[in-house]
């Protein structure tokens, strides 16, 4: 497979992607240049508007058509072909080549012109009447039924539904020919038209190698009905995870951690090596895990010298989250009570919903406070406070693809697995007290099945902002 994003000139820089404006390509691979296919891709803004990445197989490929709809589905923009009364007004006209060889993101520059209430398709080198009616108090006279796709993939025990999928709508007329249209569906929730032309339509979603069919006849779809799509395989779960630290180019392990699970597939322990300066390895922390009603309910932490270090007890409420924890080390002692309060921005299998924690700390500090927002599997924002005054604040962006550590529900103080996704990006903020180090620059690579395999973070001093170090994490399944 090879990517490509096609980038738009001449788009006005107050267009609003709120209004869920997408692009439609018309494609023709060179080794069957009569069979056409359609892709419907979200806009994004990165410097300048174009599509999201598209991945085709090897091959060369000539981009006939493409316009931009907004949500309506209204076609608000067209991009020329050549020799039409339009192709004037930009340099290069339609079609392109888009030649996807070599392993790297091709750009793909598209000039884009705003369709006027007195053009029609033609002025554009288009079929007669392919806009519709492109006037935005109207509908869109081809789509006559809506629909709405919700993506539910589940992975383990974990339901994904705020992911990008891929849907594939082949649509057959009463003489039995097809068409065939690729859309990238953003996260959540999709709108989608289906012609009033076809007699059938076939629908396929597919992500992370699970793929789902849904069949529809034309009397059968019942417009603004949201259709479930989805499938579930189980989940992989890490082996062995090493830890690198690269100063000056130099690559140094640091760690070695190796998972055991039990016959059921629980996990059972892990065992953290270090190397001494001879490079030799030995043993620096081993954690073992019972369980309650499938459920870790108490961890136990055992030094290079196999002696209890610490322990961390959990209790679950009613939905089997964490409600309740204690964490012994030494004389140190910590509560940690958890509370979790719905959020009104969303409902349903993703209910947004904040998580408030109080620590009480038997050894003498201040109570500490930590409140973080999860918004379909990710943290988008979160703060810790002391009782003294110092401060953390962070904000933060996910990809949309599996964070192997959601699958072993393993509890701590902050609950970290509560995140199902990986965090590709942070801004932290801190009052009253200040890190030496903080990270700035992040680079992920993932497997075929949606798995994080490799995580590099470069940190910084936080006062000269001069780049000090890389941490280098690799997952093996």
């Amino acid at each position: 497979m090879r990517s490509f994003r096609i980038v738009f000139g001449n788009l006005p820089e107050n267009l609003t992607l709120s209004d869920g404006f997408r692009a439609t390509l018309a494609l023709t691979n060179n080794e069957t240049p009569n069979t056409e296919f359609l892709i419907t891709i979200p806009i994004q803004k990165i410097q300048q508007y174009g599509t999201t990445a598209i991945s085709l197989k090897k091959g060369n490929y000539t981009l006939k058509r493409l316009v931009l709809s907004n949500a309506a589905g209204i076609i608000r923009y067209a991009s020329p072909i050549a020799g039409a009364a339009k192709a004037a007004l930009v340099s290069k006209p339609l079609s392109l080549t888009i030649p996807l060889s070599e392993k790297v993101e091709k750009i793909i520059s598209a000039e884009i012109l705003a369709i006027l209430n007195t053009d029609t398709a033609e002025n554009f080198g288009y079929p007669a009447g392919s806009f519709g009616n492109h006037n935005p108090n109207t509908p869109q006279e081809e789509m006559d039924k809506r629909i709405f796709i919700r993506p539910l993939i589940k992975v383990g025990d974990i339901i994904y539904d705020s992911i990008p999928v891929q849907l594939v709508v082949k649509s057959w007329n009463a003489k039995n020919e097809m068409t065939y249209n690729i859309h990238y569906l953003p996260a959540g929730t999709q709108s989608l038209y289906l012609s009033a032309k076809a007699v059938k339509h076939q629908l396929t979603i597919s992500r992370w190698g699970i793929h789902d069919e849904l069949l529809l006849q034309k009397n059968e779809i019942q417009e603004n009905t949201v259709y479930d799509m989805g499938g579930s395989k189980a989940a992989k779960k890490p082996i062995t995870v090493y830890e690198y630290k690269i100063m000056n180019g130099v690559s140094v392990p640091i760690t070695k951690t190796n998972f055991e699970y039990n016959t059921n597939g629980q996990l059972k322990q892990t065992v953290v090596f270090a190397k001494h300066p001879d490079k030799t390895n030995y043993i620096i922390q081993k954690n073992s895990f019972e369980y309650t009603n499938n459920k870790i309910t108490h961890i136990k932490t055992y030094n290079e010298n196999y002696e209890l270090e610490k322990t961390l007890m959990a209790q679950y409420n009613t939905e089997g989250r964490v409600a309740y924890m204690e964490e012994k080390r030494g004389v140190l002692f910590t509560k940690a009570f958890v509370y979790y309060i719905p959020l009104e921005t969303q409902s349903g299998i993703s209910q947004h919903f904040r998580v408030d924690i109080e620590y009480t700390h038997e050894h003498g500090l201040y109570k500490t406070y930590y409140n973080k927002q999860v918004h379909g599997g990710v943290i988008i924002k979160d703060q810790k406070s002391t009782g003294n005054g110092n401060t953390q604040e962070g904000l933060y962006q996910y990809d949309s693809n599996i964070n192997p550590y959601a699958h072993l529900n393993i509890p701590d103080l902050t609950l970290s697995s509560l995140a199902t996704h990986n965090a590709t990006n942070s801004w932290k903020t801190w009052y009253g007290a200040y890190p030496e180090f903080e990270a700035y620059k992040f680079d992920f690579k993932y497997d075929a099945d949606g798995y994080l395999i490799e995580q590099l973070i470069t940190y910084r001093s936080y006062r000269t902002k001069i780049e000090t170090h890389t941490s280098k994490t690799v997952f093996v399944f």
